[in-house]
């Protein structure tokens, strides 16, 4: 993780930078003086003094141009200043510059300018080189070999990308946690595209990710040096995006004292990301429109033109094709922008990859909470499984912190569940267990009531004892080398489906209930009759009796079926369709 030093005397001022760091990957630590910076910086580096350090000039001890500017020329080559100050002349600044200074902020601060200058001062304050945006399945750093943003001209490095054959299987682009072949998919598009200075389309629900894969293809491009600009075109009111966008030059209307650049301008040379595409206005589409094909624009009220070298990435949770036909949305811009198309499926369609997602975030939690929550029951994780996450990735992120905060035990229980996930997984897992006769009707039952009548806690048996005893790399506990076979942590053979309380348990009675069956089938095989065997359908039925097997086993979740079988879920659908079931 960057670092980034502060010399502030303000706890609010410092508060402020060290959360504008926070949220681009970076940590800020605060320090009395520069001195102090200065030797932290060398004593991190072996001796030399290497880094960003935000300074308040006044902290110097001294209002003498000559005495700061003497501080700057003085400073290693290594060291990057962007010096806070108010009152001093332009002259002065100027002199600073000179002397080394590498950005200059007015106080009170603009949080644009400050955004701009962190950018600028660290790149998108990436993570040291050779670490993997693709690793960052941990919390999201930048840079690093082919997952990573930005302009050095070199090309993604063998084995670092987002690619999921490169990567462990549950570790992605990007921040991204996941081993399911949809987002397998979405991480070669990654791979192919961030070399290019093509156009992508994000689509996906809120919540899914999608800031998160355009970060990746920033990572993973010749761009990764440069900033990456995100720009929420739907939190932001109509009348001020254009001047966000494009920026606006002094006296351009009310209150407009100074000139001030846009969000174009503050990734010339990198990535702009405009997140919820499909709520900007007609006005503004026909200026963007502008940008994409000529790359170039005017600020509000100013009449120079303004050149720009960026890479444009979009996201959108609507459907713009149906925007496009209601006239919403410009057709001609909707071609510009969707040159290359890229899904991120919701957590609903990769409900294999929620042990991942709670495994990273209990890690992450216990990094940055102190939490001492080490697991959760089968019972738990079933239920979680079962819910249909509305609110994706984020809901669960948001979930997991809470029931951490709120937990008395170290073991998360159905208990931490929130009511309606419960009913709603219960009601989904009961359905279930009606068309699989003799399964039970909740999901760990068998187990619980085995516990129940122990005289013991079922909580006392998680579905993975400790996650802390795995181990932790930034914040992201490793998995066993043989994570590859898509098994869960902690050794187990299958994550725990609805209506199965142990894998093993299952699947030993699934085949001592069809063994009779099993056997008839057989029969021709083992006797070979003089008539012959009918190959073909037999096969065929054991297929079905396999399919049919497979189902029960994995309480008829047909996604983790499909996984089971070695199939991918269109094909198992296919087969499905095919035999009625």
């Amino acid at each position: 993780m960057s670092q980034v030093f502060l010399v502030v005397r303000q706890d609010k001022l410092a508060q402020t930078i060290a959360g504008a760091c926070q949220d681009r990957g970076a940590a800020a630590e605060r320090l009395p003086d520069a001195e102090s910076a200065l030797e932290k910086m060398a004593a991190d580096n072996g001796g030399e003094a290497s880094g960003a350090l935000i300074l308040d000039l006044s902290e110097l001890g001294t209002k003498s141009d000559k005495k700061i500017n003497q501080f700057l020329a003085e400073l290693p080559a290594g060291v990057r200043v962007v010096g806070l100050g108010s009152g001093h002349e332009i002259k002065s600044v100027t002199s600073f510059f000179r002397s080394g200074l590498f950005d200059y902020l007015n106080l009170p601060l603009d949080p644009i300018e400050l955004t701009r200058a962190l950018n600028k001062c660290v790149g998108s304050l990436a993570a040291p080189e050779g670490r993997t945006q693709a690793a960052a399945a941990r919390p999201a750093k930048t840079s690093g070999a082919a997952a990573s943003p930005a302009n050095s001209a070199r090309p993604p490095q063998k084995g670092t990308g987002p690619s999921a054959a490169s990567d462990p299987p549950d570790r992605a682009a990007g921040a991204i946690v996941g081993r399911d072949p949809g987002l397998k998919e979405v991480f070669r598009i990654v791979e192919k595209v961030a070399a290019t200075d093509s156009t992508v389309m994000v689509h996906g629900e809120s919540g899914t990710g999608k800031e998160l894969v355009a970060r990746a293809i920033h990572r993973a491009s010749p761009r990764r040096d440069r900033p990456m600009i995100p720009v929420n075109c739907g939190a932001i009111p109509e009348e001020l995006l254009e001047t966000e966008l494009f920026g606006h030059e002094k006296g351009a209307f009310t209150n407009a004292i100074r000139d001030r650049i846009g969000r174009f301008e503050m990734a010339d040379g990198g990535t702009i990301f405009l997140d919820e595409i499909g709520d900007m206005s007609a006005k503004l589409q026909v200026k963007l429109l502008r940008v994409i094909q000529e790359h170039e624009f005017e600020r509000v009220g100013g009449d120079r033109t303004i050149s720009v070298d960026i890479r444009v990435i979009t996201a959108t949770h609507v459907d713009l094709t149906r925007a496009v036909e209601d006239g919403r949305f410009r057709e001609d811009l909707y071609y510009r922008l969707n040159v290359i198309p890229l899904t991120v499926p919701p957590l609903r369609d990769r409900a294999g990859d929620i042990p991942l997602l709670v495994e990273y975030f209990l890690a992450r939690l216990r990094e940055t909470r102190g939490s001492k929550v080490t697991g959760l029951t089968p019972e738990t994780l079933a239920m979680m499984r079962a819910y249909h996450w509305p609110g994706n990735v984020r809901e669960l992120e948001n979930l997991m912190e809470r029931m951490v905060i709120l937990a008395d035990a170290p073991i998360l229980t159905p208990d931490d569940l929130p009511l309606r996930l419960r009913q709603e997984a219960e009601s989904k897992i009961g359905a279930a267990a009606k068309s699989v006769p003799g399964a039970p009707d909740v999901p760990g039952a068998t187990e619980t009531r085995a516990a129940d009548a122990a005289g013991s806690d079922h909580d006392e048996k998680p579905l993975w004892p400790d996650f802390s005893k795995l181990g932790s790399e930034d914040n992201f506990p490793d998995l066993p080398e043989d994570a590859a076979a898509d098994e869960p942590p902690g050794g187990l053979t299958a994550a725990p489906e609805p209506g199965v309380a142990d894998a093993g348990d299952a699947a030993d009675a699934g085949a001592s209930d069809l063994s009779p069956e099993l056997r008839a089938l057989l029969a021709p095989i083992i006797e070979f009759p003089a008539s012959g065997v009918d190959l073909n359908g037999l096969m065929g039925r054991f297929e079905d009796l396999l399919i049919k097997s497979a189902l029960k086993a994995n309480g008829q979740v047909k996604n983790v079926t499909a996984k089971a079988l070695g199939l991918n879920r269109t094909t198992f659908l296919e087969k499905l369709k095919k035999r009625g079931l």
